[in-house]
């Protein structure tokens, strides 16, 4: 019985113990977290108690084997002693955490440390090779969209600026972090932005702006942490003792100074009692100048005694400068070396894909010789006929020229049957030989005629000043849309027997650069022949577009269109094609679309026809944008 009951403790100690170690693991992973943000809540005030925390938080870490948590708490310690002037100790924790975090490809990791070896070698005055790490750092943080960092960045980047006197490009680089710290909250950069704009305004004697920024840090609705308030407040007591101020400048001294010693940091004391020194001089209070003059060289000959532990940081800082430098070149060899190589294999590649399209072209070559030779004799008929086509065109030009000639037997061949009409109906009319109904409609026909016979013989006119004096363009600003709404209203007699309706979208002024009188003539003899070939109770379209040149209209009918060879018979110019009837069996001269190509070359202006056979044709006219 006592054997049963031991086993049962074992067991359930056994049970106990397997419990309590899931809670411990459970809770120490939390804790890591909880006590790096513990740390950083004292990292501005009291050094102890952020390193309390971190022994802590890097004693779980351990016990979890975690790396990356390791390397974070490393990187926390780095900061503190970096706060407190222990860039010794600082220096090694941040080349110790990019170790780690390069060890476990964290590139956020990486940048933090690239920016807290850039804030060392600030310390060191090596401002062009902390410039280099900053914007290596901030590269990283925007490519991860990491904001803190990206604007911690932005004030080292600064900074080092300033220590190199180029202060345009500091205060560029402090007023973006400040937007940025504002637009994300974060309230410690907000501040170290606004000092440092107060000392870039300082350097310049922009002694105003200087105490604006100042003060801004001290009045924020946030509570400045006790570094930021220190820098603030002796950055104000060295304002006002340029000012003369020295009952200001006194007041804000002592506060800095006091402030300083509670954050601990040996470089913001000696700043602020050396300014103090220097009040109490211009005070002649020489006793308590000479007592912060002691309290100056104290701090200044502590900061000196670390100068020979500086320099084996300097020496240990090159060192891993000059590694980096000889890993990048490393790397820079192995990708050329790696690029030639993929030249190389890309050449072989190309050559043997040469050798094989060679290879089948030859053998092409020599099967299909036959039918090469064959092609040849095609091409050379086709030589042969692009010959014959030259001299047709030719033949064409000079029938072109015969033209003129021709003008007076067109406009008597044209006008005699529309006169011989009127002469019939004057004589009828004279005999009392129609009722009325048919004196209505006779005449109804006839004004018809009449008026399209004006039309083309204003058409001939123009045409014929055009072919024998040359036609005067004289360019102006046209609204192209007007002149299409007037020669829309003068079809009203053609459109209404036809049942036709035109669909203008004429929604605002279109304005073009040419000659109205032709431009007139254009629009007219497109529409025309819109109306001549649109089925009976059909529509007309017309509507508008552009480019970066012209400005165009569409003219479309629904009719039975046209086949490729007859628009390419309508495109050449200087030929007067045939005249075809219309729907309703209108006649015309042929001469209207010559008019229009010929008035288009004398205005800059473009066709285009698109067709579609049983369908649609649509005309589109291109004239210059005014």
């Amino acid at each position: 019985m006592p054997r049963i009951i031991r086993y049962t403790f074992i067991v359930l100690m056994c049970l106990f113990c397997l419990k309590n170690s899931a809670q411990a693991s459970s809770f120490t992973k939390d804790s890591v977290s909880y006590y790096l943000k513990e740390s950083k809540k004292h990292t501005y005030t009291d050094f102890n108690k952020a390193k309390f925390y971190l022994v802590k938080a890097d004693k779980i870490a351990r016990q979890l084997n975690d790396q990356n948590a390791i390397a974070d708490v490393i990187f926390q310690f780095a900061a503190n002693y970096y706060i407190v002037g222990s860039y010794d100790i600082a220096l090694k924790n941040y080349i110790k955490a990019s170790e780690i975090y390069d060890a476990q490809n964290n590139k956020l990791g990486v940048a933090k440390c690239l920016m807290g070896q850039g804030l060392i070698q600030q310390v060191f005055g090596r401002d062009q090779e902390a410039l280099k790490n900053f914007k290596k750092s901030i590269a990283i943080c925007r490519t991860l969209n990491n904001n803190p960092f990206t604007v911690k960045n932005l004030l080292n980047i600064g900074v080092s600026e300033a220590n190199l006197n180029q202060y345009e490009e500091a205060y560029h680089h402090f007023s973006e972090s400040l937007k940025l710290s504002r637009k994300f909250k974060l309230a410690d950069d907000s501040q170290m932005a606004m000092n440092k704009l107060g000392y870039i305004h300082f350097a310049q004697n922009n002694l105003d702006s200087s105490v604006y920024y100042y003060q801004k840090v001290l009045n924020n609705n946030v509570k400045p942490n006790l570094w930021e308030e220190a820098y603030a407040l002796s950055g104000l007591s060295e304002v006002y003792l340029k000012k003369e101020d020295y009952a200001t400048a006194e007041s804000y001294g002592l506060k800095g100074f006091t402030t300083a010693k509670i954050v601990g940091a040996k470089w913001d004391i000696a700043r602020s009692s050396e300014i103090l020194t220097k009040i109490y001089e211009k005070k002649n209070d020489f006793k308590s100048a000479y007592h912060y003059l002691v309290i100056t060289k104290a701090y200044n000959d502590s900061l000196y005694a670390e100068s020979k532990i500086k320099e084996v940081n300097i020496l240990q800082l090159k060192a891993k400068e000059a590694e980096n430098d000889e890993l990048m070149a490393k790397a820079e060899t192995a990708q050329q070396k790696l690029y030639y190589t993929r030249i190389f294999v890309g050449f072989i590649i190309i050559l043997l894909l040469s050798l094989s399209v060679f290879t089948y072209q030859y053998h092409k070559y020599t099967k299909q010789k036959g039918t090469f030779f064959r092609e040849i004799e095609i091409k050379n008929q086709e030589i042969q006929n692009q010959q014959s086509m030259i001299l047709s065109q030719n033949l064409v030009l000079e029938e072109l020229n015969q033209t003129k000639n021709k003008i007076f037997s067109i406009l008597s061949h044209d006008l005699k049957t529309p006169i011989n009409s009127l002469i019939q109906v004057i004589e009828l009319n004279k005999q009392h030989d129609l009722t009325k109904e048919e004196q209505a409609f006779v005449f109804e026909q006839l004004q018809k005629q009449v008026e399209g016979t004006s039309l083309i013989l204003n058409n001939l006119l123009k045409w014929a000043n055009s072919q024998i004096d040359g036609t005067n363009v004289h360019f102006e600003k046209i609204a192209l849309n007007q002149i299409v709404e007037e020669s829309v209203n003068s079809f009203h007699a053609e459109v209404t027997k036809k049942k036709v309706t035109f669909n203008h979208h004429n929604t605002e002024s279109i304005f073009i650069k040419a000659d109205i009188g032709q431009v007139r003539i254009i629009v007219q003899n497109i529409i025309a022949n819109a109306v001549k070939f649109a089925p009976l109770h059909s529509r007309i379209d017309i509507f508008y577009s552009s480019d970066e040149k012209y400005q165009k209209i569409h003219i479309k009918d629904y009719g039975n269109g046209l086949n490729q060879n007859k628009i390419e018979e309508i495109m050449s110019f200087n030929k007067r094609l045939p005249s075809e009837k219309g729907t309703s069996m209108e006649e015309g001269t042929g001469l209207g679309l010559l008019l229009v190509k010929q008035f288009l070359i004398n205005n800059q202006g473009q066709l285009e026809i698109r067709s579609e056979e049983e369908k649609m044709t649509e005309f589109i006219i291109s004239f210059l944008k005014y």
